[in-house]
């Protein structure tokens, strides 16, 4: 057996597949940094919202799996050394599928106000995000660490809490949060009500440095 540097994913030494495979099963660990340096880079409260988010859709999952102690596939689950835990619901599958169905919401919002250049862009995410989404849950059966009803149920509750997310992210309670000694503290923003972030943002800089020269 051989495995990834990081996460330790097992896969058959000398299967293509099984490697490409593995990385793939990476993917939801990518994303939450994703959106953690989204958060940290932007501090825009809606990123750290979505943080937040994936930890709790992560928690939820765990409490699932020692909820319900359903067993991994028992022909593989020796050779990986993991028959002492549970798979039901598959973690990786319902966190890629919830940051699939919150992108799609998100990239769906606004529509009209977007401009060419975003909407582009984030069809290219979510068309990216659903082909991961893909490999990452075939992975999970093809790699032996769960079975296709552990896969589907993960991804069914992953994007289910994905749209319960998009909902919560309407809150207009987020916009209070900037005004806080907190968020004032760390310059806080939010940009819930831009259709088009980037490019209102990109607009208003090149305005001041006009102004400036």
């Amino acid at each position: 057996m051989a495995f990834t540097d990081f996460s330790c994913v097992y896969y058959n030494e000398g299967d293509t597949m099984g490697k490409i495979l593995a990385y793939a099963a990476l993917v939801p660990y990518v994303l939450i940094l994703h959106h953690a340096s989204q958060f940290y880079g932007r501090r825009d409260v809606y990123e750290g919202v979505i943080v937040a988010a994936f930890v709790l859709n992560e928690s939820i999952a765990r409490g699932l799996k020692h909820g319900l102690r359903h067993p991994r596939p028992i022909a593989t689950c020796t050779k990986l050394d993991i028959c002492d835990s549970f798979g039901m619901p598959s973690s990786h599958t319902q966190c890629i599928a919830f940051a699939f169905m919150l992108h799609l919401l998100l990239h769906l919002r606004g529509w009209g106000g977007k401009s060419l250049g975003t909407r582009l862009i984030g069809t290219c995410e979510v068309v990216g995000l659903a082909v991961a989404a893909l490999l990452t849950a075939f992975s999970r059966v093809y790699l032996g660490y769960h079975s296709i009803d552990q896969v589907v149920i993960g991804g069914l509750l992953g994007g289910a809490l994905g749209a319960v997310c998009f909902a919560i992210l309407s809150w207009r309670g987020w916009d209070l949060i900037p005004s806080t000694r907190f968020g004032t503290l760390l310059h806080l923003k939010t940009s819930w009500v831009l259709s088009d972030p980037l490019r209102q943002e990109a607009a208003w800089y090149n305005d001041l440095r006009k102004k400036a020269q």
